[in-house]
């Protein structure tokens, strides 16, 4: 009897498996997950931050998280005397959104400082190269060239008061 209950849920990973190649067998968009850092560009008249983000892409769903410290960086201190409400504040939001692929993405936010909108792009050379050539590169054959990525985004706060959060982001990351 176990070897038979254990015969069939091998069959049944084996045959989702199958329609999960299936599904997406003509699709050459590299899917999975980018872990980028960079900096944080605000609206507010502050100095620059950066940002720590995780971000995964199917063909077209997307979700991820983010943490953004406003005002200053790490690597050098506030450079400014007028400081504003945003100043030196953390953000940290969770993030659910549509798109094709890593290439244009619309996301749906929330986090402390309320909902947002995040429009981002996540690109690598061999995501580009593969979508124009039609081929798909396995990932596990994908390079440390092959994984650096770039991200590009903006977010608008809906809340009227947190108006002072919007920013856009730059930066560079790894695809796993």
């Amino acid at each position: 009897m176990k070897k038979i209950i254990t015969t069939m849920a091998t069959l049944a990973v084996l045959s989702s498996t199958a329609q999960a190649e299936e599904r997406y067998s003509g699709v050459t968009l590299i899917r999975g997950t980018v872990f980028s850092v960079g900096r944080v560009d605000p609206t507010e008249d502050i100095d620059t931050g950066f940002f720590v983000d995780a971000n995964y892409t199917s063909v077209a769903l997307n979700g991820g998280v983010a943490s953004k410290k406003f005002g200053d960086s790490p690597l050098r201190p506030d450079s400014r005397d007028d400081f504003s409400e945003a100043d030196g504040e953390r953000v940290n939001n969770a993030y659910l959104g549509v798109g094709f692929s890593r290439l244009l993405q619309v996301q749906y936010g929330y986090g402390n400082h309320g909902d947002l909108i995040r429009f981002r792009s996540d690109f690598n050379f061999r995501s580009v190269m593969d979508f124009l050539s039609g081929t798909k590169t396995p990932k596990d054959r994908l390079t440390l060239g092959d994984r650096i990525t770039f991200t590009i985004a903006a977010e608008q706060y809906q809340d009227d008061e947190e108006e002072i959060f919007d920013n856009a982001t730059w930066g560079i990351g790894l695809l796993f």
